[in-house]
């Protein structure tokens, strides 16, 4: 990556520096532009299981779908970038079912056929992904590779500076908008003497057996409609 490049980037994105949010949006939306995908997402992760994360911004409907089939199964492109710490790019996303089984037929029904993820880190401060998407087979070229590589790096320091000004902005665990899944893993984990982490999995395991999202199985779990057994 050229410092040339880099700055063309910036200052691309220079009329949301005083707003991240705004920041990140353009951040997706410029991927879109100079990437040649359909579309992109940011997420943001708290822990190092990524467990505490929520939606900072997305391009469109089918981009909040991959997200929320991705916690619901705990698998994808997006999980395995921020375990990793490296991007997960796949150009043809049939190729993926064996290393994603959970993820990729929900994915491949949703019209998407290659997917592209890249950790937004900051040394070893893990802080979400970049996750982009394309209705049509095909990897990126070095050109757009360069430039999601680029952007990410951009999405993260955003997200770094905003977690540190007095008034943060609400994404992330800061004000979780997945609040509920992390209110029902404490409930299975109290009810089942289990912990959060295989707590989180079980529920993950009835929602995908279930074809239910992940939010509306917790909410089950929260108003004592649905119990877990270690079983499930």
């Amino acid at each position: 990556m050229s410092a040339e490049r880099y700055g063309e980037l910036v200052a691309l994105l220079r009329a949301d520096n005083s707003d991240p949010a705004a920041r990140l949006r353009r951040v997706c939306g410029l991927c879109v532009e100079v990437c040649a995908v359909t579309g992109g997402a940011i997420t943001v992760q708290g822990g190092d299981d990524g467990t505490a994360q929520a939606v900072a911004c997305a391009t469109d409907a089918i981009s909040l779908v991959l997200d929320n089939l991705q916690r619901t199964v705990g698998e994808g492109p997006g999980p395995a970038a921020h375990e990793r710490g490296g991007p997960a790019l796949v150009g043809d996303l049939a190729t993926a079912e064996a290393r994603w089984p959970g993820f990729t037929p929900g994915a491949r029904a949703a019209g998407v056929a290659a997917v592209f993820s890249f950790p937004l880190r900051l040394g070893a401060v893990r802080l979400g992904t970049l996750d982009l998407y394309r209705t049509s087979v095909g990897s990126l070229n070095r050109g757009e590779l360069r430039d999601a590589l680029a952007l990410a790096d951009i999405a993260a320091h955003t997200v770094l500076d905003d977690l540190r000004s007095p008034d943060p902005m609400d994404i992330g665990w800061l004000s979780d908008i997945h609040a509920v899944v992390h209110q029902a893993t404490g409930v299975v984990t109290a009810q089942l003497d289990v912990t959060m982490r295989d707590a989180l999995l079980l529920i993950r395991a009835h929602a995908y057996a279930h074809q239910t999202p992940l939010d509306q199985v917790s909410q089950q779990i929260i108003s004592k409609r649905l119990r877990l057994e270690t079983g499930e």
